[in-house]
């Protein structure tokens, strides 16, 4: 046989054979081969294939594995139809694509058949592609009712036949290059404020990520901002303002200053203030302007909060004083207050620390000084009477019962001392049905009392004028040995609870502020209510010129103290108190030269919760960004004692003294309250002047600048 028919006869041979082996396979393979196509690089794609049988009989599949030069890029779940497939059934699989770099990828599927020792060979095929994502669309944003416009969209691994989806609708999609697409959004789609899900999707199924693209409204609104506040003197960090239509471009205003602005997205902006922007406490109000033709949002309250240390006491106070000799807080507990309670607990304001315990009597509650605090006045609640101590120990002197009411023992609702006569005393009686103010000369009662109109709270001004307060009347009561009586009222000036006096005026805790020399409302600040409807707290200083709110303040939604001009009644900056949660405030006190304490009582019942102290050179003015001058002492008034006397106030005159002026008595600091730029009043405790000498009284002024005066001698007797 010659060369070429032996070559012939071996090619028909092996025709003939795989002919054969082809009409005896059992199964069929779909799709064969497996086309994965383009698959971004680390990204896994997913394809069925189908093993159907093609007998009459039961077909055994008994393995499957893959193998060639990629085999490790393609993978088979566990369970890959390794099965008995009965005649003319199907089972389906998922076979996987993960191409660990961009290039062609190969392999083969070997599929082993019960009885067939020939496997099955599958082509599996694909390329591994540059990973599709969107890093940019351009634009990000337009405006409601703009017009259609080109959108592009930047990134990697397009190839042609990509589409870009806008919120789950196919665009007609321009192939640019592989790192770029275009599309026509049409008009239509852009009526309303929204924001759309913009994705790049590929003919084998493959998903980019989205970016966000906004319709948005011309004109922005803020929702938050984040943080909450920022302390005064702080390091500038970056700060979130949220809200709904901000543009691309859009720009955040610091008081009406447009700020180096951030976008972040349509419902986001950030921005960083500078060191001069967090200079000292205030209000500023934050606005955000749209590019044009955007305008500009509502504004939204930004707290630059005043520093401050605040102190927590689990002391459920009913009422607390000042005592300005000893430098202490005397703060009543009740019986529920365990094994302290019934007791006046006394508080070192400057640590928190509790220095004694000491037994009142059943339920102590109100209380009240002497201007000398040689005597503290307490209403026993329990006893229905009002028990007067001897400072500095408490010993127990006159116990006065307030007789009976309706309801049982009358209590004292509110107590006042007379300024100038430690013995002279005035209580109102408290609770229902009961609304008399008795006048009280040590332990007697005095003939002149009041039983309308209503007072429920009272300032006792000079020895002659007391004010009282209740159901939004002023009454005028002018005071004499033989008691009080009312000399004017004044209806509807003022409202809320309590009343309080500077330098001519009374200040009510609902913000007004009324003169009783002219009868004329002079102005209101501008205060929130608390929990329950309740107005909080006022403390107004007339030497620093300003007027303090306790509780939700009417420029934020936070618990704090607002400060504001005592003169002009606009608002200056706020004390951020949120922390301490959402409660009533009570017993608004100043204390010391920088600091106020109060309490917290439980919303809507009045009870008492937690004794505050809060600590603030710059709310109180006491410390300051500009330098401040020498001080210069001239004169003390008096400028001797005998020794062995009791506390007395001494008046110090002189030049340039500040809100921060701190005066020594033979090197030890005493508290001084500050009255104007020429005068201090100092507070001299007994202790100083046990002993005849001299003391040596230098003021000093803080830094920046400052210094200290000469020294002025006190002569003790």
């Amino acid at each position: 046989m010659k060369t070429y028919e032996r070559l012939l006869l071996i090619a028909v041979l092996l025709s003939v054979s795989a002919f054969a082996h082809a009409q005896s396979v059992p199964i069929s393979i779909y799709p064969d081969p497996v086309e994965f196509g383009s698959v971004s690089k680390g990204s896994t794609s997913y394809l069925e294939i189908y093993f159907s049988n093609t007998t009459e009989d039961p077909v055994v599949i008994t393995a499957m594995s893959i193998t060639g030069t990629n085999a490790s890029a393609f993978a088979l779940p566990g369970n890959a139809c390794i099965i008995t497939i009965a005649p003319d059934s199907t089972c389906a699989t998922t076979i996987s694509l993960t191409p660990p770099a961009p290039g062609n990828m190969s392999a083969n599927l070997a599929v082993t058949v019960q009885g067939d020792s020939t496997p099955i060979n599958v082509s599996l095929e694909g390329t591994g592609s540059v990973p599709l994502a969107i890093t940019s669309i351009s634009p990000s944003s337009v405006y409601v009712n703009s017009a259609g416009f080109t959108l592009v969209v930047n990134g990697t691994g397009f190839v042609k036949g990509d589409v870009i989806d806008f919120d789950y609708g196919a665009l007609t999609t321009t192939y640019v290059s592989p790192t770029q697409l275009t599309a026509q959004v049409p008009s239509s789609d852009l009526t309303n404020a929204a924001s759309f899900y913009v994705y790049v999707y590929t003919t084998g199924n493959q998903y980019s990520n989205y970016i966000t693209f906004n319709v948005v409204a011309l004109s922005p609104y803020i929702q938050s901002i984040s943080p909450t506040y920022v302390v005064a003197g702080s390091t500038p960090a970056p700060i979130t303002v949220n809200g709904e239509s901000f543009m691309n471009g859009a720009t955040v205003q610091w008081n009406g200053k447009t700020i180096s602005t951030t976008y972040t997205s349509s419902s986001q902006l950030q921005f960083t203030p500078t060191k001069s922007d967090l200079g000292s406490a205030a209000i500023i109000p934050i606005t955000v302007t749209n590019p044009p033709p955007g305008t500009t949002s509502q504004s939204l309250n930004f707290n630059v909060t005043y520093p401050a240390t605040i102190t927590t006491l689990n002391l459920p106070a009913n009422n607390i004083v000042w005592d300005p000799y000893a430098q202490r807080i005397y703060a009543s507990l009740p019986s529920s207050y365990g094994t302290n309670g019934n007791t006046i607990a006394v508080i070192n304001p400057q640590n928190g620390k509790i220095t004694g315990y000491y037994f009142a009597g059943s339920e102590p509650n109100q209380l009240a000084l002497s201007s000398d605090s040689q005597y503290l006045y307490v209403g026993l609640n329990g006893n229905g009477s009002v028990q007067r101590f001897i400072l500095p120990d408490f010993t127990p002197d006159i116990d006065v019962s307030l007789g009976t009411g309706y309801y049982g023992n009358n209590t004292a609702g509110q107590l006042a001392v007379d300024p100038s006569d430690d013995h002279t005393w005035a209580v109102a009686i408290g609770g229902c049905c009961s609304n008399a103010l008795y006048f009280y000369k040590d332990s007697t009662e005095l003939p002149d009392y009041i039983t309308y109109p209503y007072i429920s709270d009272m300032v006792w001004l000079n020895s002659s004028t007391l004010y009282g307060y209740g159901d939004d009347t002023v009454s005028q009561v002018a005071v004499t040995s033989s008691g009080g009586t009312v000399s004017q009222q004044w209806n509807d000036f003022l409202e809320g609870s309590t009343i309080s006096y500077a330098a001519g005026l009374l200040y009510g805790n609902d913000g007004r502020v009324f003169n009783p020399a002219t009868g004329l409302l002079v102005g209101s600040f501008d205060v929130s209510s608390s929990c329950c409807y309740s107005y909080g707290q006022v403390l107004p200083d007339s030497p620093i010129n300003r007027f303090f709110d306790l509780g939700e303040t009417p420029f934020y939604t936070n618990f704090g103290i607002t400060s504001y001009n005592l003169t002009q009644f606009t608002p200056v900056a706020v004390t951020d108190l949120s922390t301490l949660g959402n409660y009533t405030p009570a017993a608004f006190i100043p204390w010391g030269s920088n600091g106020v304490a109060f309490i917290l009582e439980t919303c809507c019942e009045s009870t008492s919760y937690q004794t505050i102290l809060v600590k603030s050179s710059a709310m109180l003015m006491t410390s300051s960004t500009t330098a401040n001058p020498v001080p210069t002492a001239t004169s003390l008034s008096p400028a001797s004692a005998t020794h062995g006397g009791w506390n007395f106030p001494v008046t110090i005159t002189g030049s340039n003294f500040v809100p921060g002026s701190t005066v020594t008595w033979n090197g030890a600091s005493l508290y001084a309250a500050y009255v104007s730029p020429t005068q201090l009043t100092l507070y001299v405790p007994y202790t100083d002047i046990a002993s005849a000498g001299t003391a040596q009284v230098v003021v000093s002024n803080p830094t920046p600048g400052g210094g200290k005066s000469a020294t002025l001698t006190f002569t003790i007797k």
